[in-house]
């Protein structure tokens, strides 16, 4: 039955959220249903009794007066989650969860215990100096801690996880530690009687070491997630005592073994990274993952649903509760509130998105993959970094599958040009003065691709497209804002969401950088000029020089992709059903992440290996010029669209989007983009 309060009836998922003012909530100042309303205290469920857990927690937000759908159910069978029990009709509330159910990250940093500990823990904003002026390296610091007027110490180890998780995990673990000392009842305890339910063991970070090297062997994932479990344990080494001493002088425990604290700690952290929120205020801007970590939230229920990116079933929104500090009880100053946006029948999953991640992402944080992670647009979500070795500074480049050159293209480039620069020993380009360009200029380039590789975008699209090349929004979705804000993809993202994406303009000018960094920015026309000039030369003197230092970049990129593809054996690719069931999880999982990084890396090989016979075939002489040798290849005149055929779904499509034609498409765009022959 629909509460009263606080007026989640005015909430609707199927409309847009108006950004120009928040919307308005009634709430009344005095119902006495709710103060006459009988207070019982839950009895703990049987250990195995995971649906009772569930109807717990749903009481729980019921009596506090939020909204749970009479017909929203936990599914026990097969893959765990919300499902409906019975019809939910699109547009209908499915819940509503007040802020004092949830767990914050930034209530946690306002403990009087964790706060000032965390403060103490925490990097500088700009690392420390010793005396000789080198940097400290970050993991020691002279601080004073202070803890309820004592001084705890004088040389305290900096924490590596970012500090609103840590913050939130110090209090998640003190209150189970609460829960399992005392009857003593609490406003979560019927959460974490559901949190207990859960392994916490699916993420590579909590793998032992001999499965992550058997599962995760020659991916990059592999050193992400030896990275994510050194942080944990350095982490604990710096919170374990702070923690014995507030469950000592809480009067929890007269003693704690130090194993049960650390699996209590590690399980509220691989809670956090895989159920935890992001509660950011829309346009409020974060400098790192560290200050964004400080809007993380726990939401019971909310964080049962399982993840479904296109098209979005369910959509959220953060509604503030009206004369919330005129309430008799307090239940916090905002609500998370769900709608449906399809009809639901029974036995249905009810599932929300996760935001647009790469399976690299979901595997670290949530321990399952999404075979064919592709946008409608035809563009993988899964990114490879490629490292070039002799190359400082991290990966030189993201590479991505995509139907349409306008996302695979620049990741290309920017490996090229990496390799160039190395091979020169130029540390930096240096264009050219920029040349002015009217914008119907630019959208003309834009078309220009559109039309001639297949991508079949329109004008209003474009911008969309390319800001989302260079790391803004979401392909155009314009559904997706809320999404993303909440599942703490970042501050950056939900603004570039909210109406400040990369200008056209800008994008193409750097694209055309990337075309010649070492003689300042081209245009179509210089291209054209340019290959007449190679036309009339035999393609000779400087212009064979410019050739064979590109032929020199392509073969040295053949070599690294080659490298980085078969390092990973092909035999992880594929998934062996007949090992345990948690083993047959874990293995079915990574295999997904293993044959789509394989796959990106053998797409990018294939394009390098094509590109790089057709630009030696001018350097040796088989032809004339570029355009020449571009035209005897006979490269397919366009994609291969952005949608798999009918049917061809999982690592099929995956293979797919790899196909020859996509290659083709991306060839055609380094040639005609790079060298102004196609």
């Amino acid at each position: 039955m629909f509460m009263s309060e606080p007026g989640y009836k005015d909430f609707d998922p199927t409309k847009e959220v108006k950004l120009d003012r928040p919307p308005y909530i009634p709430t009344p100042s005095n119902d006495p249903d709710y103060h006459n309303r009988k207070v019982g205290r839950p009895k703990p469920p049987a250990e195995d009794d995971e649906l009772a857990a569930f109807e717990a927690c749903s009481r729980k937000i019921l009596d506090e007066f939020g909204e749970v759908h009479h017909n929203l159910g936990l599914n026990q069978k097969g893959d765990r989650g919300l499902c409906a029990v019975g019809p939910i009709k699109n547009g209908e509330i499915i819940f509503g969860i007040p802020e004092c159910i949830c767990y914050t990250a930034a209530g946690a940093l306002k403990d009087e215990r964790i706060g000032p500990f965390i403060d103490a823990h925490t990097a500088p904003s700009k690392p420390k100096c010793d005396a000789d002026g080198d940097d400290d390296g970050g993991e020691k610091v002279k601080v004073k801690v202070k803890v309820k007027g004592k001084v705890k110490g004088e040389a305290a180890s900096l924490l590596r996880m970012p500090r609103g998780d840590v913050a939130l995990a110090m209090r998640v673990t003190f209150d189970a530690l609460h829960m399992r000392s005392t009857i003593q009842y609490s406003t979560w305890a019927p959460y974490h009687w559901l949190l207990d339910r859960e392994d916490f063991d699916e993420s590579p970070t909590w793998w032992d070491d001999a499965t992550r090297e058997k599962l995760l062997k020659g991916s990059h994932v592999l050193e992400l997630a030896r990275k994510a479990a050194e942080d944990f344990e350095h982490d604990w080494d710096v919170v374990k005592e702070e923690l014995a001493d507030m469950a000592v002088e809480a009067k929890l425990y007269p003693l704690i073994p130090t194993d049960f604290l650390r699996e209590t700690f590690r399980r509220a952290v691989a809670a956090i990274h895989s159920r935890s929120f992001n509660a950011a205020v829309p346009g409020q801007v974060t400098s790192n993952a560290s200050e964004e970590s400080e809007h993380t939230i726990l939401v019971p229920v909310l964080d049962c649903a399982n993840h479904h990116r296109k098209p979005r079933e369910c959509r959220w929104e953060m509604v503030p509760i009206e004369n919330w500090e005129r309430r008799r009880h307090y239940i916090g100053k905002w609500s998370v509130v769900v709608g449906a946006l399809r009809d639901f029948d029974e036995g249905d999953p009810v599932r929300i998105s996760y935001g647009a991640r790469s399976n690299s992402e979901l595997l670290l944080r949530y321990g399952f993959t999404v075979p064919d992670n592709a946008e409608p647009d035809g563009s993988s979500n899964d990114v490879v970094p490629l490292h070039i070795p002799g190359v400082p500074g991290g990966a030189v480049a993201a590479l991505r599958v995509a139907s349409r050159p306008g996302y695979a293209y620049p990741p290309l480039a920017s490996a090229l040009d990496a390799i160039k620069r190395k091979r020169l020993g130029v540390s930096e380009p240096t264009p050219g003065a920029p040349r002015v360009r009217a914008d119907d200029d630019i959208v003309g380039e834009l078309d220009e691709l559109d039309d001639w590789y297949g991508g079949n975008a329109d004008d209003a699209g474009d911008e969309a497209m390319y800001a989302e090349m260079y790391g803004g929004g979401d392909g155009g979705d314009e559904d997706d804002e809320d999404d993303e804000a909440m599942y703490a993809e970042g501050t950056e993202a939900k603004r570039a969401r909210d109406g400040e994406k990369e200008d056209a303009v800008d994008v193409v000018d750097g694209m055309r950088r990337m075309d010649d960094p070492y003689g300042g920015g081209r245009s179509p026309a210089a291209d054209d000029v340019d290959e007449e000039e190679d036309d009339d030369e035999g393609a000779g003197g400087e212009a064979r020089g410019s050739l064979d230092i590109e032929v020199a970049a392509l073969r040295d990129l053949v070599a690294i992709l080659r490298e980085r593809r078969d390092a990973i054996p092909e035999e992880l690719t594929r998934h062996d059903a007949d090992a345990d069931a948690d083993a047959d999880r874990r293995a079915a999982a990574a295999a997904t992440q293993m044959l789509s990084e394989r796959l990106t890396l053998s797409f990018y090989l294939d394009a390098t290996e094509r590109a790089l016979a057709i630009a030696a075939g001018v350097a040796n002489g088989a032809h004339e010029t570029l355009r020449e040798a571009v035209r005897a290849a006979e490269l397919s005149g366009e994609g291969g669209g952005d949608a798999p055929p009918a049917g061809t779904e999982g690592a099929g499509a995956m293979a797919w989007r790899c196909g020859r034609s996509h290659v083709d498409a991306l060839v055609r765009a380094y040639f005609r983009i790079r060298h102004g022959a196609a």
